[in-house]
């Protein structure tokens, strides 16, 4: 449907800009759920007035997650991190908010979940790889359904 309500976490970063304006372009009403919505203003002009709305959310406080998902049709976790710091540790990203997030998908009833992993997801490996592996397991546990995709290196201007 033309005017669902899609929520993307991570919708602020590299890959989550052109998410949210290929959503856009395709009629979906957006919300970018991220810890700093004030700097996200450039955001909104990647669709029409009105078309994607800023929400404060951060993935370590599951009743933030809760509430960006209110009233959402489908969601998209692009939450990540290539290198860690204080308690932004793959764990926390990678692991911790899939679960936190994929749970309040679970308990709103949406059934449409896309988890962004990485190419080389597996049981052994970088520590990276390893966490993104652990994410995929944890979303596919609460939400047998949601699509994964491991994307290769992806760089850009």
């Amino acid at each position: 449907m033309a005017n669902d309500l899609i929520v993307v976490f991570g919708g602020s970063g590299f890959i989550g800009k052109q998410v949210v304006r290929a959503l856009a372009k395709r009629g979906k009403r957006i919300r970018v759920a991220m810890r700093r919505p004030h700097l996200g203003q450039e955001l909104r002009v990647l669709g029409d007035v009105g078309q994607i709305q800023l929400a404060q959310a951060n993935v370590r406080f599951p009743d933030s997650v809760d509430a960006a998902l209110e009233d959402a049709d489908g969601v998209v976790n692009l939450v990540a991190v290539m290198h860690e710091h204080g308690a932004q540790s793959f764990q926390n990203l990678h692991v911790e908010a899939a679960r936190a997030i994929a749970a309040a998908a679970k308990k709103h009833g949406i059934e449409r979940f896309v988890q962004v992993s990485a190419l080389g997801a597996a049981v052994k490996g970088a520590r990276y790889a390893r966490s993104k592996f652990a994410g995929e397991a944890v979303v596919r546990e609460g939400l047998p359904g949601a699509t994964i995709v491991r994307p290769s290196i992806v760089f850009g201007p």
